[in-house]
Protein backbone atom coordinates (compact mmCIF):
# COMPACT_ATOMS: atom_id res chain seq x y z
CA UNK A 1 0.00 0.00 0.00
CA UNK A 2 1.36 3.42 -0.98
CA UNK A 3 2.18 6.05 1.63
CA UNK A 4 0.29 9.34 1.38
CA UNK A 5 1.96 12.72 0.91
CA UNK A 6 -0.17 15.85 1.27
CA UNK A 7 1.41 18.90 -0.32
CA UNK A 8 -0.25 21.89 1.35
CA UNK A 9 0.42 24.34 -1.45
CA UNK A 10 -1.36 25.27 -4.68
CA UNK A 11 1.08 25.72 -7.54
CA UNK A 12 0.54 26.67 -11.18
CA UNK A 13 -0.76 23.64 -13.15
CA UNK A 14 2.38 23.54 -15.31
CA UNK A 15 4.56 23.56 -12.20
CA UNK A 16 2.48 20.77 -10.66
CA UNK A 17 3.02 18.65 -13.77
CA UNK A 18 6.77 19.07 -13.36
CA UNK A 19 6.60 18.15 -9.67
CA UNK A 20 4.29 15.17 -10.24
CA UNK A 21 6.60 13.80 -12.94
CA UNK A 22 9.30 12.92 -10.40
CA UNK A 23 7.12 11.51 -7.60
CA UNK A 24 8.90 8.36 -6.35
CA UNK A 25 7.19 5.00 -6.55
CA UNK A 26 5.35 3.88 -3.46
CA UNK A 27 3.76 7.26 -2.73
CA UNK A 28 0.45 8.95 -3.52
CA UNK A 29 0.49 12.74 -3.75
CA UNK A 30 -2.57 14.83 -2.84
CA UNK A 31 -2.97 18.62 -2.94
CA UNK A 32 -5.67 20.98 -1.71
CA UNK A 33 -7.64 23.18 -4.09
CA UNK A 34 -7.14 26.23 -1.87
CA UNK A 35 -4.44 27.56 0.44
CA UNK A 36 -7.04 29.05 2.79
CA UNK A 37 -9.64 26.27 3.21
CA UNK A 38 -8.69 24.88 6.63
CA UNK A 39 -11.53 22.34 6.57
CA UNK A 40 -10.20 20.87 3.35
CA UNK A 41 -6.65 20.81 4.72
CA UNK A 42 -7.66 18.98 7.90
CA UNK A 43 -9.63 16.44 5.90
CA UNK A 44 -6.71 15.73 3.57
CA UNK A 45 -4.06 15.37 6.28
CA UNK A 46 -6.21 13.19 8.57
CA UNK A 47 -4.57 10.04 7.15
CA UNK A 48 -1.40 11.60 5.73
CA UNK A 49 1.96 9.94 6.31
CA UNK A 50 3.88 13.03 5.21
CA UNK A 51 3.16 16.73 4.80
CA UNK A 52 5.07 18.95 2.41
CA UNK A 53 4.73 22.46 3.80
CA UNK A 54 4.79 25.63 1.73
CA UNK A 55 2.98 28.85 2.55
CA UNK A 56 0.17 27.29 4.61
CA UNK A 57 0.64 27.51 8.37
CA UNK A 58 1.17 24.08 9.92
CA UNK A 59 -0.27 24.77 13.35
CA UNK A 60 -0.65 22.49 16.36
CA UNK A 61 -4.24 21.89 15.23
CA UNK A 62 -2.97 20.56 11.90
CA UNK A 63 -0.31 18.39 13.54
CA UNK A 64 -2.80 16.94 16.04
CA UNK A 65 -5.28 16.24 13.22
CA UNK A 66 -2.75 14.24 11.22
CA UNK A 67 -2.93 11.04 13.26
CA UNK A 68 -0.64 9.02 10.96
CA UNK A 69 1.92 11.78 10.42
CA UNK A 70 5.53 10.61 10.34
CA UNK A 71 7.40 13.65 9.05
CA UNK A 72 6.98 17.24 7.87
CA UNK A 73 9.06 18.31 4.88
CA UNK A 74 9.43 22.03 4.12
CA UNK A 75 9.60 22.96 0.44
CA UNK A 76 12.35 25.54 0.95
CA UNK A 77 14.05 26.51 4.20
CA UNK A 78 11.87 28.84 6.29
CA UNK A 79 10.03 27.07 9.11
CA UNK A 80 8.43 30.13 10.72
CA UNK A 81 5.00 28.90 9.57
CA UNK A 82 5.46 25.45 11.12
CA UNK A 83 4.77 24.83 14.81
CA UNK A 84 8.03 22.98 15.38
CA UNK A 85 7.38 22.67 19.12
CA UNK A 86 4.08 20.86 18.52
CA UNK A 87 5.83 18.58 16.02
CA UNK A 88 8.63 17.84 18.46
CA UNK A 89 6.11 17.06 21.22
CA UNK A 90 4.74 14.28 19.01
CA UNK A 91 8.20 13.12 17.94
CA UNK A 92 7.59 14.24 14.35
CA UNK A 93 10.76 15.49 12.64
CA UNK A 94 10.74 18.60 10.49
CA UNK A 95 13.09 18.72 7.52
CA UNK A 96 14.00 21.47 5.07
CA UNK A 97 15.64 21.53 1.64
CA UNK A 98 18.80 23.32 2.78
CA UNK A 99 20.55 25.16 -0.02
CA UNK A 100 18.09 24.15 -2.73
CA UNK A 101 16.86 27.72 -3.33
CA UNK A 102 20.17 29.46 -2.65
CA UNK A 103 21.08 30.48 -6.20
CA UNK A 104 17.69 31.85 -7.34
CA UNK A 105 17.19 33.77 -4.09
CA UNK A 106 20.72 35.16 -4.33
CA UNK A 107 20.03 36.22 -7.92
CA UNK A 108 16.89 38.06 -6.82
CA UNK A 109 18.80 39.78 -4.03
CA UNK A 110 21.30 41.01 -6.61
CA UNK A 111 18.43 41.96 -8.93
CA UNK A 112 16.83 44.05 -6.20
CA UNK A 113 20.15 45.79 -5.60
CA UNK A 114 20.21 46.80 -9.27
CA UNK A 115 16.51 47.71 -9.34
CA UNK A 116 16.69 49.96 -6.27
CA UNK A 117 20.06 51.53 -7.10
CA UNK A 118 19.03 52.32 -10.69
CA UNK A 119 15.32 52.95 -9.90
CA UNK A 120 14.39 50.61 -12.74
CA UNK A 121 10.65 50.24 -11.94
CA UNK A 122 10.28 54.03 -11.59
CA UNK A 123 12.06 54.72 -14.88
CA UNK A 124 10.01 52.06 -16.68
CA UNK A 125 6.75 53.53 -15.31
CA UNK A 126 7.83 57.07 -16.22
CA UNK A 127 8.62 56.09 -19.81
CA UNK A 128 5.24 54.40 -20.21
CA UNK A 129 3.72 57.69 -19.08
CA UNK A 130 5.61 59.55 -21.79
CA UNK A 131 8.32 60.99 -19.52
CA UNK A 132 12.04 60.97 -20.37
CA UNK A 133 13.81 61.07 -16.98
CA UNK A 134 17.43 60.52 -18.08
CA UNK A 135 18.79 63.73 -16.53
CA UNK A 136 16.83 63.25 -13.31
CA UNK A 137 18.15 59.71 -12.87
CA UNK A 138 21.77 60.78 -13.19
CA UNK A 139 21.41 62.59 -9.86
CA UNK A 140 19.63 59.72 -8.10
CA UNK A 141 21.12 56.42 -9.28
CA UNK A 142 24.10 54.55 -7.87
CA UNK A 143 26.42 51.68 -8.86
CA UNK A 144 27.29 48.50 -6.97
CA UNK A 145 30.87 48.78 -8.23
CA UNK A 146 33.20 50.06 -5.52
CA UNK A 147 30.60 49.98 -2.75
CA UNK A 148 30.45 48.14 0.59
CA UNK A 149 27.84 45.40 0.79
CA UNK A 150 26.84 44.12 4.22
CA UNK A 151 25.34 40.66 4.59
CA UNK A 152 23.28 39.96 7.70
CA UNK A 153 23.81 36.21 8.03
CA UNK A 154 26.22 34.05 6.04
CA UNK A 155 24.23 30.93 5.18
CA UNK A 156 23.88 29.29 1.78
CA UNK A 157 22.08 32.23 0.14
CA UNK A 158 24.41 34.91 1.48
CA UNK A 159 27.42 32.88 0.34
CA UNK A 160 25.99 32.78 -3.20
CA UNK A 161 25.43 36.55 -3.06
CA UNK A 162 29.05 37.04 -1.99
CA UNK A 163 30.26 34.86 -4.87
CA UNK A 164 28.19 36.86 -7.36
CA UNK A 165 29.53 40.15 -6.02
CA UNK A 166 33.08 39.12 -6.87
CA UNK A 167 32.40 40.38 -10.37
CA UNK A 168 32.19 43.96 -9.11
CA UNK A 169 35.71 45.33 -8.85
CA UNK A 170 36.45 47.27 -5.69
CA UNK A 171 33.31 46.07 -3.92
CA UNK A 172 33.91 45.09 -0.28
CA UNK A 173 31.66 42.42 1.22
CA UNK A 174 31.22 42.35 4.99
CA UNK A 175 29.06 39.98 7.01
CA UNK A 176 27.69 39.49 10.50
CA UNK A 177 26.58 36.12 11.85
CA UNK A 178 26.49 34.52 15.29
CA UNK A 179 28.81 31.89 13.79
CA UNK A 180 31.94 33.42 12.31
CA UNK A 181 33.46 31.67 9.31
CA UNK A 182 36.96 30.25 9.42
CA UNK A 183 39.69 32.40 7.85
CA UNK A 184 39.81 29.87 5.01
CA UNK A 185 36.08 30.21 4.28
CA UNK A 186 36.22 34.00 4.54
CA UNK A 187 38.93 33.96 1.89
CA UNK A 188 36.95 31.45 -0.19
CA UNK A 189 33.85 33.66 -0.34
CA UNK A 190 35.69 36.97 -0.31
CA UNK A 191 34.04 38.28 2.86
CA UNK A 192 35.17 39.92 6.10
CA UNK A 193 33.48 39.69 9.49
CA UNK A 194 32.16 42.85 11.16
CA UNK A 195 30.09 43.36 14.33
CA UNK A 196 26.45 44.24 13.56
CA UNK A 197 26.71 47.93 14.45
CA UNK A 198 29.79 48.33 12.25
CA UNK A 199 28.10 46.42 9.44
CA UNK A 200 25.14 48.80 9.57
CA UNK A 201 27.32 51.93 9.65
CA UNK A 202 29.61 50.90 6.80
CA UNK A 203 27.19 49.27 4.35
CA UNK A 204 26.09 51.06 1.20
CA UNK A 205 23.90 48.04 0.53
CA UNK A 206 22.61 46.06 3.52
CA UNK A 207 21.16 42.64 2.62
CA UNK A 208 19.20 40.47 5.09
CA UNK A 209 19.84 36.70 5.09
CA UNK A 210 18.83 35.36 8.53
CA UNK A 211 15.85 33.13 9.40
CA UNK A 212 12.89 34.46 11.34
CA UNK A 213 13.28 33.27 14.94
CA UNK A 214 12.24 34.81 18.27
CA UNK A 215 15.81 36.11 18.52
CA UNK A 216 15.75 37.72 15.05
CA UNK A 217 12.24 39.23 15.03
CA UNK A 218 12.64 42.99 14.46
CA UNK A 219 16.39 42.51 14.66
CA UNK A 220 16.55 45.52 12.35
CA UNK A 221 14.46 48.26 13.98
CA UNK A 222 14.63 52.02 14.46
CA UNK A 223 17.86 51.89 16.43
CA UNK A 224 19.61 49.80 13.79
CA UNK A 225 18.22 51.76 10.81
CA UNK A 226 19.42 54.98 12.44
CA UNK A 227 23.00 53.67 12.20
CA UNK A 228 22.82 53.29 8.42
CA UNK A 229 24.07 55.86 5.92
CA UNK A 230 21.30 58.12 4.54
CA UNK A 231 22.23 57.12 0.98
CA UNK A 232 22.30 53.38 1.72
CA UNK A 233 19.69 50.82 0.68
CA UNK A 234 18.23 47.76 2.42
CA UNK A 235 17.48 44.46 0.69
CA UNK A 236 15.40 41.72 2.32
CA UNK A 237 14.94 38.35 0.60
CA UNK A 238 14.73 36.50 3.94
CA UNK A 239 11.67 37.01 6.17
CA UNK A 240 9.65 40.17 6.66
CA UNK A 241 9.56 39.93 10.43
CA UNK A 242 13.33 40.36 10.70
CA UNK A 243 12.85 44.03 9.75
CA UNK A 244 10.44 46.28 11.65
CA UNK A 245 8.27 47.47 8.74
CA UNK A 246 6.89 50.48 10.60
CA UNK A 247 10.42 51.68 11.34
CA UNK A 248 11.49 50.94 7.76
CA UNK A 249 8.63 52.98 6.28
CA UNK A 250 9.53 55.88 8.56
CA UNK A 251 13.20 55.73 7.50
CA UNK A 252 12.27 55.61 3.80
CA UNK A 253 9.81 58.51 4.06
CA UNK A 254 12.13 60.78 6.03
CA UNK A 255 15.22 60.17 3.88
CA UNK A 256 17.13 58.31 6.60
CA UNK A 257 17.37 55.51 4.03
CA UNK A 258 17.61 56.00 0.25
CA UNK A 259 15.67 52.92 -0.76
CA UNK A 260 14.71 49.30 -0.17
CA UNK A 261 14.14 46.11 -2.15
CA UNK A 262 11.79 43.70 -0.41
CA UNK A 263 10.73 40.16 -1.27
CA UNK A 264 9.18 39.34 2.11
CA UNK A 265 6.79 41.07 4.47
CA UNK A 266 5.47 40.79 8.01
CA UNK A 267 2.02 39.96 6.63
CA UNK A 268 1.72 37.93 3.44
CA UNK A 269 0.11 38.60 1.06
CA UNK A 270 0.86 42.24 1.84
CA UNK A 271 -2.16 44.40 2.67
CA UNK A 272 -3.12 46.39 -0.48
CA UNK A 273 -3.38 49.46 1.75
CA UNK A 274 0.15 49.07 3.15
CA UNK A 275 2.15 52.28 3.00
CA UNK A 276 5.11 50.48 1.43
CA UNK A 277 3.08 50.25 -1.78
CA UNK A 278 2.95 54.04 -2.04
CA UNK A 279 6.70 54.68 -1.86
CA UNK A 280 8.62 55.23 -5.10
CA UNK A 281 11.97 54.42 -3.48
CA UNK A 282 10.89 50.84 -2.76
CA UNK A 283 10.94 47.84 -5.12
CA UNK A 284 8.62 45.00 -4.09
CA UNK A 285 8.37 41.37 -5.17
CA UNK A 286 5.90 38.75 -3.93
CA UNK A 287 8.15 36.46 -1.84
CA UNK A 288 9.20 34.77 -5.06
CA UNK A 289 12.96 34.55 -4.55
CA UNK A 290 13.01 30.80 -5.09
CA UNK A 291 10.12 30.84 -7.56
CA UNK A 292 11.80 30.07 -10.87
CA UNK A 293 10.77 27.34 -13.32
CA UNK A 294 14.28 26.01 -13.78
CA UNK A 295 14.71 25.34 -10.05
CA UNK A 296 11.37 23.58 -9.43
CA UNK A 297 12.66 20.08 -10.11
CA UNK A 298 15.79 20.67 -8.04
CA UNK A 299 13.85 21.63 -4.89
CA UNK A 300 11.12 19.03 -5.45
CA UNK A 301 13.64 16.26 -5.99
CA UNK A 302 15.34 17.26 -2.73
CA UNK A 303 12.03 17.18 -0.83
CA UNK A 304 10.92 13.85 -2.34
CA UNK A 305 14.36 12.35 -1.71
CA UNK A 306 14.16 13.26 1.98
CA UNK A 307 10.74 11.63 2.29
CA UNK A 308 11.87 8.54 0.41
CA UNK A 309 14.99 8.16 2.55
CA UNK A 310 12.97 8.65 5.74
CA UNK A 311 10.48 5.99 4.59
CA UNK A 312 13.34 3.55 4.02
CA UNK A 313 14.99 4.34 7.33
CA UNK A 314 18.02 5.84 5.61
CA UNK A 315 20.10 8.68 7.03
CA UNK A 316 19.25 12.21 5.87
CA UNK A 317 21.55 15.21 5.65
CA UNK A 318 22.05 16.77 9.09
CA UNK A 319 21.66 20.31 7.69
CA UNK A 320 18.10 19.46 6.60
CA UNK A 321 16.93 18.48 10.10
CA UNK A 322 15.19 21.21 12.09
CA UNK A 323 13.62 19.27 14.96
CA UNK A 324 13.03 15.69 16.13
Amino acid sequence: MNEKIVWLEVHDPEVQKMENSILPEGFDLVRPTSTTDKEEHLRLIADADYIIAGGVRITKEYIDAAKNLKMIQKWGIGVDKIDCEAAAARGIPVYITAGANAIPVAELALGLMFAVNRKIPYVDKSMREGKWVKSKMRAQCRMIHGKTVGLLGIGNIAKEVAKMLRGFEGTEVLYYDIFQLSPEDEAKYGVKYAPLDELLRRSDIFSVHVPLLPSTRHMIGREQLALMKPDSILINTARGGVVDEEALVEALKTGKLRGAGLDSFEEEPINPAHELLTLENVVLTAHCGGGVADNVLHVTEHAFSNIQKFSRGEELRKQDLITV
